[in-house]
């Protein structure tokens, strides 16, 4: 941990040095203070890669550690202090009001004294830590090389568990069992996260009796993040020689290399190789000279540095998997029980979360068996396996070397050199950590259209572990622990109010990151204390999210370090004008802030801001006026995804025409104040090739028919014709559009990367769409309230061969106008997949062959009829129809898997589906207020999961239910009237998953129990039946049952009520949420020697507070017959996630 600190202050002496000598040059000589500053760093660096690689070291120079870090963050300070009056200076004089004497300002002059004598500290300081490190004890030490592991080690190598297969598969790589040899050196490059065991693999392959034998020289060399070229051959010669080698030429260590390994196979581990390096090929040549066989094998944990060493040689990428569950287990427990093999029942409660915990690492696994070895009092293994924290042996472990190569750079210290942009290495950080198996993809966020990542379990406690002196997160039920030391605090805001008072903020008075969480759901009101600024002056992100919070103090603009301003979701209305002295801001987020009115009208100010976030979720318009005046002067920003027209030059559209540098997604609002086609000219938008997604909208409110047509409609299809976007765009929607033609270019096949178009509120003289079937990879097409729109055919396809090539969706929906979808051959949609026809009341007919359809959606269009046979179809839904459709979609629905029911105004069900349909797998049906019984016999007989929701007159489930012998999955929500479920429900064989919620009459169950499969039982707001199953046996001969009461006091009726069961339970693992009055109840009846403890752990890239709850202790219960009980309640305020 104590190593981040030497990176952190050489790089940051290396930005004071690049970015300010010029600055400084003239003031007493600062620039080459600078520079003997760094030189001093330099020197204690080797003290510092020590400490890295040796505990001994790293202890002794520990105190020295932490006062670097100090140093650290004070000459950053420095840094931002110099720049941000260099910006003041530059907008001094674009403003032309320096006057004359502004070279021998004052103030100027005593802003650079102060820089001086701060340095000067800083100077004085680390002579002073100089004088404390143990130079003279490592002066014989090189820190950049580490001891290989030599072949005539005396150490066996570790025992290996659940490699064997691993190994054989490399093996006969490197000793081809057909006795046939490679022609040249073969690469073979073994990758995997940190901890997964290559290096541990890679020695047990080198010590194997058979390799020892096949190769007569073996050698070894350690390479890390540093592919030191001279020091890797002098390794190898010394591998060889057995003595030190001397050469310090790098011609004559390529002599030596040639001759040692000339006519003799070798086999050579690189071990840990960091990074890609052009010196690999120089390594190469000089190993040509080889026998036929020889091999180099690679350890990385970089699958790209993999792919790179296996290059121009027959390549062999392997990559190293996680331990299985079993063999995970076998580690844990073999040190764990060599001293107390009576205690594996003990162990056997904690099995699940201990392996989950450790990810199928054997180095965490084993650091957890050991654990365990050493504390002999096994009732503490409980806490051991479930606390939070792991015991790492420091930054030189297998995790800690990985942990720090992957993040150091990622702190905010290394500048994007030449063209890079900031955001594009810092996209280049996350594919490292992604390489790295740091990171692992989870989803992409639609709502932000992002990926998001997670942290294996193991890397995210180190992360904690390493950073628990500077950062400090404070949540319900953790302990308070603020100090100077920490620099980045994470605060639910609730805490904020109950406990943690602004003074303990303010003994952090270097802090640096304040994150103030609100609730997303509660949003709970905020103030922000009018001092922060002054107390915590060297912050540089602060988030305020998910509150009512509705203004900042004026004194926010005194925090000159600021570079990130977070308020999303927050009731923020406007800002104060001194946020327009925050010079070095780089992001302002005010997504989903709703009621924001107006930004800072000099903003402009703002040259080094890069993200403007401005977002809406819900699409709407919100209630922002106008963009600042001047926005066009912040070139630097990629982020700015809505832009608000004004009637004002200065506030208007053509102010976007410089801002090139956009990403991702542009939304331009009230373009029906946009008065001439030469401001539309200037906006740019053809030049704009980094927007991926951009919308265009007019007020569509604010224009009558006839105010339409009295201002002409040339105007407005002038703006937009005009508006065309560059040829990279992929989405595009254009709404409230008053024009009589849509623009040409919207059919125009140029468009190439066009996927999803979308148009809606179009006025009534709109009645012909443009060629979009000439868009060659359009496959979303969307067309809402176009209501002047009356026939769709074959003009809508274009021209081309083939129209709409690569369409995969259509969504027709408040199409009040539209009566008829001619087509014929020349327009058959080939990759139509799923249609979607919603409340269109005159449409009538569709002709259109439609050979790809899968899924067809039919909502609220009454008049709908005739729908042909679609040989593909998978899926069904028909929402508020009247009955007549079924007549004429028997076809259709012949062999449909999936059928959906919804919004029927009738008391039973169509007859013309059914049980007639044998194919039908799934069924739903819901919202159907007037549904009062199912037919016996009516349910198709091969249904694997059927969903029965939101019907509140339904009296009854037909007792054909319980003929289905492929059920699988049965719900039922949302049924008021439902007073029982049929007799036989224990014989449904297949049945595995029963939820039942919101049936407060369901008053009975069948007497002979429950099926005899179940899994999963979910019971939420049905009081009566909560209480018949506190007196059916649900236990006996059960192997696993989960069971989800949903209302904390209906679950401790439920445990009380069972309190004769528990006593005799066995093998149980009782899982369930931390509720407090649950936990007294057990408490109080269950009696055992071993404790459990549940937790909730959450952990995203993206930022956000981690959430780390740790549910109170529980006993085990006993009982021969069962294996796992999960008890969980959602009602709980403990339970919900935070």
């Amino acid at each position: 941990m104590e190593c981040v600190s030497m990176y952190l202050l050489d790089a940051l002496v290396n930005n004071l040095v690049d970015h300010v000598s010029q600055e400084l040059q003239k003031v007493h000589g600062v620039a080459d203070e600078l520079v003997t500053l760094q030189n001093i760093v330099s020197s204690i660096q080797a003290v510092l890669k020590d400490a890295q690689e040796s505990e001994e070291t790293r202890n002794s120079v520990k105190q020295q550690l932490n006062e670097l870090r100090e140093v650290a963050y004070r000459a950053n300070d420095i840094l931002d202090d110099v720049a941000t009056e260099q910006q003041r200076q530059q907008l001094i004089k674009y403003a032309a009001v320096r006057n004359s004497l502004g070279a021998v300002n004052p103030k100027r002059f005593f802003f650079k004294q102060d820089v001086y004598d701060r340095i000067q500290s800083i100077k004085t300081e680390l002579d002073e830590i100089v004088k404390k490190c143990p130079l003279s004890a490592l002066t014989s030490h090189n820190g950049s090389q580490r001891t290989h592991i030599s072949e005539t080690t005396s150490v066996s190598p570790p025992c290996v568990l659940g490699r064997e297969r691993d190994k054989q598969k490399i093996k006969e790589l490197l000793v081809p069992l057909n006795g046939q040899s490679d022609s040249t050196a073969s690469v073979i490059s073994i990758f995997g996260m940190p901890g997964v065991g290559k290096t541990t693999l890679a020695q047990q392959l080198f010590d194997d009796e058979t390799v020892k034998k096949h190769f007569e020289l073996r050698l070894w060399v350690y390479v890390s993040n540093d592919f030191d070229l001279m020091r890797i051959m002098r390794c190898m010669i010394e591998s060889i020689d057995r003595f030190k080698c001397d050469l310090a030429s790098l011609n004559n260590l390529q002599q030596e290399i040639r001759k040692k390994v000339s006519g003799r196979r070798y086999l050579l581990v690189l071990d840990d190789v960091g990074q890609e390096s052009q010196e690999w090929e120089r390594l190469k040549n000089c190993l040509y000279s080889a026998d036929e066989g020889s091999k180099i094998l690679v350890t990385t944990k970089n699958e790209q540095v993999a792919a790179f060493m296996a290059a121009n040689s027959p390549p062999v990428l392997y990559r190293l998997e996680g331990l299985s569950m079993e063999d995970c287990w076998s580690l844990i427990c073999q040190p764990a029980l060599s001293r107390n093999p009576s205690a594996s029942f003990t162990l056997d409660f904690y099995r699940s979360h201990a392996v989950n915990r450790c990810g199928g690492l054997p180095m965490a696994a084993k650091a957890l068996g050991q654990r365990l070895a050493r504390e002999a009092d096994r009732n503490k293994w409980g806490a051991i396996l479930t606390s939070q924290s792991w015991e790492f042996s420091g930054a030189g472990s297998t995790i800690g070397k990985g942990f720090h190569h992957s993040t150091v750079d990622a702190q905010g210290f290394i500048r994007p050199r030449g063209t890079e942009q900031m955001e594009d290495v810092g996209s280049d950080y996350i594919d490292s950590l992604r390489r790295s198996s740091f990171l692992q993809y989870s989803h992409f966020d639609h709502k932000s259209r992002r990926q998001r990542y997670v942290m294996q379990n193991v890397f995210h406690e180190f992360a904690r572990y390493a950073a628990a002196e500077e950062c400090s997160v404070i949540e319900p039920g953790t302990e308070l622990h603020l100090s100077a030391s920490v620099r980045h605090l994470s605060v639910n805001y609730e805490e904020f109010v109950r406990r943690v008072t602004p003074d303990e903020v303010y003994k952090c008075k270097g802090l640096q990151s304040l994150l103030l969480i609100g609730n997303s759901t509660s949003r709970p009101i905020m103030v922000l204390p009018g001092d922060l600024a002054q107390k915590l002056s060297s912050l540089r992100t602060l988030m305020l999210t998910n509150s009512r919070l509705t203004q900042l103090p004026e004194s926010i603009g005194d925090l000159r370090h600021l570079r990130c301003l977070q308020l999303q979701n927050t009731s923020i209305k406007r800002l104060p004008d001194s946020v327009s002295r925050l010079y070095n801001l780089q992001t302002l987020g005010l997504r989903n802030c709703y009621d924001l009115e107006e930004l800072p009208k000099d903003m402009s100010r703002l040259r080094n801001l890069r993200h403007l976030d401005l977002h809406l979720d819900d699409n709407s318009q919100g209630t922002l006026r106008c963009m600042p005046p001047e926005i066009g002067l912040l070139t630097h920003l990629r982020t700015l995804n809505r832009f608000v027209v004004s009637k004002r030059h200065e506030c208007g559209l053509s102010q976007l025409e410089n801002l090139n540098d956009l990403r991702s997604e542009l939304l331009i609002e009230r373009l029906d104040l946009v008065s001439s086609r030469e401001d539309a000219t200037n906006a740019n938008l053809s030049s704009k090739g980094h927007i991926h997604r951009l919308e265009l909208t007019w007020n569509y409110s604010s224009v009558t028919d006839a105010s339409a047509r009295s201002a002409g409609y040339n105007s407005r299809e002038n703006i937009l014709e005009y508006l065309k976007p560059h040829p990279r765009l992929k989405e595009i929607g254009v709404v409230g559009y008053g024009g009589t033609l849509l623009p040409k270019w919207m059919g125009d096949s140029s468009l190439f990367n066009l996927e999803t178009v979308r148009i809606s509120k179009t006025y009534s003289w709109l009645n012909l769409l443009p060629p979009l079937g000439q868009l060659p990879n359009l496959k979303y097409l969307f067309l809402e309230e176009m209501h002047g729109l009356k026939h769709l055919d074959c003009s809508f396809c274009g021209r081309n061969e083939i129209r709409f090539p690569k369409l995969e969706k259509l969504h027709l929906e408040n199409m009040s106008g539209l009566q008829e979808w001619l087509g014929d051959h020349r327009c058959a949609l080939p990759s139509l997949s799923e249609l979607t026809i919603k409340n269109c009341p005159a449409l009538q007919q569709l002709t259109h062959e439609l050979p790809s359809l899968t899924k067809l959606v039919i909502e609220a269009s009454p008049y709908f009829a005739g729908l042909p046979d679609f040989p593909k179809l998978q899926s069904l839904e028909v929402k508020t129809n009247d009955d007549w459709i079924w007549r004429s979609c028997r076809a259709a629905i012949s062999s449909l898997p999936s059928l959906t029911l919804s919004g029927l105004t009738r008391a039973d069900l169509p007859f013309y589906i059914g049980s007639r349909h044998a194919s039908i797998r799934r069924l739903e049906i819901g919202y159907c207020s007037q549904l009062k019984f199912i037919p016996d016999g009516w349910l198709p007989e091969c249904l694997s999961r059927f969903v029965i929701r939101h019907c509140p007159m339904l009296q009854n489930v037909p007792a054909g239910l319980t003929r289905l012998t492929m059920l699988e999955d049965l719900e039922i929500e949302n049924c008021e009237q439902l007073e029982h479920l049929p007799v036989g429900l224990r014989n449904m064989n297949s049945l595995a998953h029963l939820e039942i919620s919101d049936c407060p009459a369901l008053a009975w169950l069948p007497s002979d129990g429950l099926p005899r499969k179940l899994q999963f039982l979910s019971i939420s707001n049905c009081p009566e039946l909560i209480q018949k199953l506190q007196h059916q046996d649900l236990f006996t001969r059960r192997q696993d049952l989960q069971l989800w009461i949903n209302e904390e006091q209906r679950l401790v009726q439920f445990l009380m009520a069972l309190r004769d069961d528990f006593e005799g339970l066995h093998g149980t693992i009782l899982h369930r949420s931390p509720c407090p009055s649950v936990d007294s109840v057990v408490h109080e009846f269950l009696a055992e020697e071993i404790c459990f403890k549940s937790q909730v752990d959450k952990r995203t890239v993206a930022p956000s507070t981690p959430s780390i709850f740790a549910a109170p202790q529980w006993s085990m219960p006993h009982n021969q017959s069962m294996s796992t009980l999960k008890v969980s309640s959602d009602e709980c305020a403990y339970c919900k996630e935070k």
